[in-house]
């Protein structure tokens, strides 16, 4: 297994609702997920290679080693905010709000990143000139609005010191932290499980992650979260 390291520095707040959230439940991760950041990538193999190479890569993208290290600080906006949702009933004949939305509110949840987020890929040495070329081409994670600016090629590394690995199960629990349940791709999910125009779902499973941080401060418009010292 060999590592690349990149940096990225966001550019707009961070959003990535957890898979079995509800639409109006819009409570964010801290950090994007496995299964986000290779969604991404696959996305960029597709734009950039077209389908069929993406088809090759896909055994070997789907299981990426990720690593991932946040800034020193992590601050979450908490709101209300106004949407629009579908209609389930027609509207009274004459009602301001007729059509076939209606007005609602849902609870939300933005991530600030004080720093650039560093990410750490592993994956075989014969895949890393695709990877790198993909790795340059990235530019959002979790949703579509969450636009990152690359600081730098990727690089070659060897020392994961300071990288939370998001791609392998804890062995333990730890006593300082912040606990995150992620999404990573099912190791037997095809190409056609991520396709959206396919009727094919996504195969999908779940992995706990400890965060080194800690809840510094709070109120009920934000939250700010602090790394561990150690």
């Amino acid at each position: 297994m060999n590592w690349l390291q990149v940096t990225y520095q966001p550019t707009t707040l961070f959003s990535l609702k957890p898979s079995w959230a509800t639409s109006s439940g819009g409570k964010s991760l801290l950090l994007p997920s496995p299964y986000a950041l290779k969604m991404g990538l696959l996305d960029v193999a597709i734009r950039v290679d077209g389908w069929t190479q993406a088809e090759v890569a896909w055994s070997w993208l789907r299981q990426l080693e990720i690593g991932i290290q946040l800034p020193e600080q992590i601050v979450v906006t908490n709101l209300f905010a106004k949407i629009l949702k579908i209609r389930r009933n027609p509207a009274r004949e004459g009602s301001a709000d007729a059509g076939p939305f209606q007005k609602t509110i849902a609870y939300r949840e933005y991530v600030y990143f004080s720093d650039a987020v560093h990410l750490a890929l592993g994956a075989p040495a014969e895949h890393l000139p695709l990877l790198t070329k993909w790795l340059l081409n990235l530019n959002y994670w979790g949703k579509r609005g969450g636009f990152v600016q690359l600081m730098g090629p990727p690089t070659a590394v060897s020392d994961l010191s300071g990288y939370t690995l998001l791609t392998q199960e804890m062995t333990a629990f730890p006593v300082r932290g912040v606990m995150q349940r992620i999404d990573d791709c099912d190791p037997q999910m095809k190409l056609d499980n991520a396709n959206i125009y396919s009727k094919s779902r996504p195969k999908r499973i779940a992995r706990d992650v400890a965060l080194p941080y800690r809840l510094k401060k709070s109120s009920r418009s934000y939250s700010l979260y602090k790394r561990v010292a150690g």
